[in-house]
């Protein structure tokens, strides 16, 4: 069974430092060639909100994830991300759809190694680092990479990917989490009751 590890805030470090690889906010650590994602509902540039390296037993170790997510549109129909219309335990991912369904979002898989902090990107949630914590209990209830996960309600898990890739559990954030607002940031679209 896959190792886990707990993301810890770590309190005492709050200015990012180009070594630091898992945290939350401040500049992306993407590669050169890459650039910051667009929404494809508003196509305004998505907010960075942290970015994780994989460890050295995990399954995807050597690449890191950075996660964008779009914060000046709300487009009702686009606050949960699209679903496949199987039943999801065991369902195959269509080729194709996982690229598809990140409208207002955007995953960013790459080489740790080619990454670099790019300081010209506009910091809109506030910097705080990630100290990974190797965890003795894999169903732990905490923001994690690795491990198994805790489903709000049945077991979703799927599959294959196009029929030919396994599926692994990569990490997990629980609701609830807040981003802080770097105070630099522009505004951000705010939802009313209605949408």
């Amino acid at each position: 069974m896959e190792q886990c590890y707990v993301l810890k805030i770590n309190e005492e470090k709050n200015i990012q430092e180009n070594s630091d690889l898992c945290f939350i906010g401040g500049y992306p650590r993407i590669p050169i060639s890459a650039t910051i994602p667009k929404c494809k509902l508003c196509n305004k540039e998505q907010t960075f909100m942290f970015q994780v390296a994989f460890p050295e037993n995990h399954v995807w170790y050597g690449l890191s994830m950075a996660i964008f997510a779009c914060t000046s549109c709300a487009k009702e129909g686009y606050f949960i991300p699209e679903m496949l219309n199987v039943h999801l335990k065991g369902a195959n991912i269509p080729l194709g759809f996982l690229d598809k369904y990140q409208k207002n979002f955007k995953s960013m898989i790459f080489e740790t190694s080619e990454a670099r902090v790019q300081t010209d990107y506009c910091e809109k949630v506030k910097f705080k680092k990630w100290d990974l914590i190797k965890a003795t209990n894999n169903k732990i209830n905490k923001n994690k990479i690795g491990g198994i996960p805790k489903w709000v309600l049945d077991d979703e898990t799927p599959s294959t990917y196009n029929y030919e890739n396994s599926m692994f559990f990569i990490m997990q954030i629980f609701e609830e989490f807040e981003f802080e607002k770097s105070p630099k940031a522009p505004p951000q679209i705010e939802l009313s009751l209605t949408g």
